[in-house]
């Protein structure tokens, strides 16, 4: 089965894009798939697995809250801890 890496905007749209797991290259030149906000709910509440990242600042997660289970890795530290990051399941960014 193929990974999945989702980038979600909480007020525009999320994005998908697919890889196999594990490769990092494929990833990185695939090219986005937008899905309503209302499919990362749906996952939500189906209990589906994947990583949910939330890559806001941590003011605005004061003041907005955050989604239950997500992992807080501000936008501006994204690229130096995509490295910690599992490849093998789906992520969603939002």
């Amino acid at each position: 089965m193929a990974g999945k890496f989702v980038i979600a905007s909480v007020l525009l749209a999320l994005f998908i894009t697919s890889s196999p797991l594990g490769a990092v290259q494929q990833q990185e030149n695939s090219k986005p798939e937008r899905i309503a906000i209302s499919n990362l709910k749906d996952k939500l509440d189906s209990g589906e697995k994947f990583l949910l990242i939330d890559v806001r600042e941590d003011w605005e997660l004061e003041q907005d809250g955050a989604i239950a289970g997500a992992i807080h890795i501000p936008v501006a530290e994204l690229d130096k801890r995509m490295k910690d990051i599992p490849k093998d399941v789906e992520l969603v960014f939002y």
